[in-house]
């Protein structure tokens, strides 16, 4: 699935793209990430931890927002991803200017949001903290300190990942 100024299309534009194939009720993950090889490996661990879901990936915070606006808008009451993970330097729009995007819009604070740094900087935590952050990953995850977070953030919970 693509997205390019909110219509949907199969073509290879990479604006959003979902990663693994849709499987309702799986729990929809959505990957703020510009990094093919950052993206690349946050896949690799998310399918080692053996929790179902749905992989949404923006390759910017400004693709990011404009998914969230459209989920918000959506008639389904589920259409807003059940955990963010969110890159901080991205172009166009960085992960903290989506994280105060996030933290003015009510609704889109629904979805817990787990910031994915190089950076282990306190000031950068701190103010992922302050903005609203779930939690702060350094790059690169292993797969068990991403099970660990889904694990916190309820996502092994979910009907869908209960197996896990």
């Amino acid at each position: 699935m693509e997205y390019s100024g909110g219509s949907r299309a199969n073509s290879g534009s990479g604006l959003l793209k979902t990663l693994s194939p849709p499987t309702n009720p799986s729990p929809v993950i959505l990957l703020a990430e510009d990094s093919e090889d950052d993206a690349y490996f946050f896949q690799r661990a998310l399918r080692r931890t053996g929790l179902p879901h749905t992989l949404q990936r923006a390759r910017n915070g400004k693709l990011a927002v404009e998914a969230l606006k459209e989920a918000i808008e959506a008639p389904e009451a589920d259409a807003l991803p059940h955990i963010i993970f969110l890159d901080l330097k991205m172009p166009i729009m960085g992960g903290f200017d989506v994280l105060e995007w996030i933290r003015s819009s009510p609704a889109s604070g629904r979805s817990p949001v787990v910031v994915l740094s190089g950076s282990d900087e306190a000031a950068d935590r701190a103010k992922a903290a302050e903005l609203g952050a779930h939690g702060y990953l350094v790059k690169p995850i292993s797969e068990s300190q991403l099970r660990e977070q889904l694990q916190n953030l309820s996502l092994a919970g979910h009907p869908a990942g209960a197996r896990a």
